[in-house]
C-alpha cells in the first residue's frame, strides 16, 4: 500500500501524505465474463472485485483498514501493480511463467506511481515481495509466517488501530533509513534523489 495506497490513514497527519499499500493478486477469481452476442470479449471487472480468494480478502480487508481505496494497487503476476477500478479479465498466470509480468516492468509502474517518495506496505507472499523490492527498496513487509498467520495477522490489523499505526511508523522509519542509506553524505533532504536498487 502507499500511504495515504494499499488500505487506510493511520493519523491525520499521514492523510497529508502520499502513502502506497500494495498486496498481492489471488489463485482464485471471477468467472471469464465471455463473449457478448456479437462475438467480442465482455469487459473484464474492477480489479478490487476480480480476485476471490480467503487470502486475497484478507489482505484487501486489511489494506482497506489501512489506506484510503484510490491509493491501493494489487501486485498481479500478469499485469504488475494495478488500481483497484482497473478492468481485468480472469487469467491464469503466475509469477515465473513465461507470461508472467518482469521486474522492469513493475519498476516503470512503481516509478509512475512516485513510491520512492512515499512509505509503502506491502501485504502477500514473499514472492511477490521479491517482485516489488528491486523498484521500491524501501518495500515494508509486516507480515511472516504461512498464508494462515498472514490471514490472523490481517485480521489483528483491521480491528487493532494501535497496530496499523505501529506498521506505519515502521514503513516511514524503513523509508527514512533506506533514504539515508543510498544519498550521498550531506544532501540536503529536499534534493535527495531516489533511492537505489539495493534493500
Amino acid at each position: 500500500m502507499i500511504r495515504g495506497l494499499a488500505y487506510g490513514f493511520p493519523s491525520p497527519g499521514a492523510q497529508e501524505s502520499w502513502n502506497p499499500r500494495a498486496f498481492s493478486c489471488g489463485n482464485k477469481k471471477k468467472p471469464d465474463p465471455g463473449l457478448n452476442e456479437y462475438g467480442k470479449k465482455n469487459p473484464g471487472y474492477p480489479a478490487g472485485e476480480l480476485y476471490t480468494g480467503d487470502y486475497h480478502l484478507s489482505l484487501r480487508s486489511a489494506a482497506d483498514a489501512l489506506t484510503d481505496p484510490s491509493l491501493i494497487r494489487i501486485c498481479s503476476a500478469l499485469h504488475g501493480l494495478v488500481d483497484l477500478e482497473r478492468s481485468l479479465r480472469s487469467y491464469n498466470v503466475r509469477l515465473g511463467d513465461p507470461n508472467a509480468i518482469t521486474q522492469e516492468k513493475v519498476a516503470g509502474h512503481a516509478a509512475s506511481l512516485g513510491v520512492h517518495d512515499a512509505d509503502v506496505i506491502f501485504l502477500g507472499g514473499q514472492g511477490y515481495a521479491d517482485l516489488l523490492r528491486p523498484a521500491v527498496p524501501h518495500l515494508y513487509t509486516p507480515l511472516v509466517g504461512g498464508m494462515g498467520d498472514h490471514r490472523g495477522q490481517c485480521r489483528q490489523a483491521r480491528e487493532n488501530p494501535a497496530l496499523r499505526d505501529a506498521w506505519w511508523n515502521a514503513a516511514a522509519d524503513r523509508h527514512a533509513a533506506v533514504n539515508e542509506k543510498t544519498q550521498p553524505d550531506g544532501a540536503p533532504p529536499g534534493l535527495r534523489g531516489h533511492a537505489s536498487d539495493e534493500a
